[in-house]
């Protein structure tokens, strides 16, 4: 008997993901403890190859088996290696009724694998065909590969309605797409002084803040733009970064050239949302997403948004009056750096967005998300 109470038998579930951090795996992780605690087999197959240690202690602590083999993000060879590998784990693991590949890579050696007799399921986590700066030759080489594995999908799951929209436009995984939003099921409590305090921040600071991985697909260069343009206007602003990745050096040399070093805070291993009650704002400055967490967290947090028009955005904020949604084109920082001048000094607005993600929260975050994804499964495998 599972945790709520459920009769039906247990599920044999193995989730695998590439991605070493960020908002797939945090997805991942809550799918395994929740799963594990409504009394399923859980196994969990990861790679290492760009783990960062919070993911690696995170996996550590998880109540599931755990087993990393080696994928790479990048095209190659090697991606062959692994799908074998894959194949070979999953089978000297199971028999599973289900097997979930989560986001791109881990998703395409899912379909290629022999897993046996399990259901293939696969979310992407933000198809890269969303990218609007992708050439025209990356998003056919991107959208055919999606085309041609979703033959080999059983469901597939979007997590915001424009990922759904984008798969059924290009028949991917045709008649198999199925819309199971992102949710946060936990929630640290952590007071906005206890997390001014861990940041240096005074209570007299206007904090609009960056959460994710400093990688070309977040786009941290437009927030280090938009807040050295917005600080000119509004002394009071402090500009914070939570992340690490790829774009560090690129983002530290953005920062030193404002002129106004001293006034970001940067926090490259901190757990975000131990920190997000600190905020006034966040500041999403993505290319593309699918439903990122980070709008999630926010609003755990009772924190605004202000986020660049991509997947998701519309599921989470539309006209609830809890953030802001920028153009994603040529006027991006533009637009930004307005936003960002009207939180720095509009109290009655930033009280007034506060209320509204607090009222967003309850209405899109909890175990909604795993009890949706827990009746996809038992769709799929039938009765037993």
């Amino acid at each position: 008997m599972n945790r709520r109470g459920d009769t039906a038998a247990a599920l044999r579930i193995c989730l695998v993901i590439e991605a070493g951090g960020g908002g797939a795996s945090r997805h991942v992780m809550d799918l395994a403890g929740a799963f594990q605690q409504r009394g399923h087999h859980v196994h969990l197959i990861y790679s290492p190859v760009r783990a960062d240690a919070r993911h690696l202690a995170e996996i550590a602590a998880l109540p599931v088996v755990a087993e990393p083999l080696e994928m790479h993000r990048s095209l190659g060879l090697h991606d062959v290696a692994s799908a074998r590998a894959l194949g070979v784990a999953v089978r000297r693991a199971g028999p599973f009724d289900i097997v979930h590949g989560h986001s791109s890579k881990a998703g395409a050696l899912v379909r290629l694998a022999d897993i046996g007799t399990a259901k293939r399921v696969y979310t992407p986590h933000a198809f890269r065909g969303l990218d609007p700066g992708a050439s025209l030759a990356a998003r056919v080489l991107f959208n055919g590969a999606e085309i041609a594995l979703g033959l080999r999908t059983d469901a597939l799951i979007a997590v915001s309605g424009e990922e759904l929209d984008f798969a059924r436009r290009l028949h991917i995984a045709d008649g198999r797409c199925h819309l199971i939003r992102n949710g946060v099921i936990h929630t640290p409590d952590v007071t906005r002084e206890q997390a001014r305090a861990r940041l240096g921040l005074s209570a007299d600071d206007i904090v609009i803040g960056f959460v994710g991985r400093l990688s070309y697909q977040k786009a941290p260069e437009r927030f280090v733009e938009a807040m050295r343009r917005a600080m000119e206007r509004v002394p009071r602003l402090r500009p914070v970064i939570l992340g690490d990745g790829e774009h560090a050096d690129a983002v530290e040399r953005d920062i030193a050239a404002t002129g106004m070093a001293d006034r970001f805070v940067w926090h490259r291993q901190s757990r975000a949302q131990e920190l997000l009650p600190a905020f006034d704002a966040v500041m999403m400055t993505s290319r593309y997403e699918g439903l990122s967490y980070v709008l999630l967290e926010s609003l755990a947090a009772h924190v605004p948004i202000v986020t660049t028009d991509v997947a998701g955005a519309q599921d989470v904020i539309g006209d609830t009056g809890c953030g802001a949604i920028v153009p994603n084109d040529d006027t991006v920082v533009d637009r930004l750096v307005d936003t960002a001048i009207l939180i720095g000094t509009d109290a009655d607005a930033r009280e007034a967005m506060a209320a509204a993600a607090a009222r967003r929260s309850n209405e899109v975050n909890g175990m909604r998300m795993i009890d949706e994804t827990e009746r996809l499964y038992r769709s799929l495998i039938g009765p037993r």
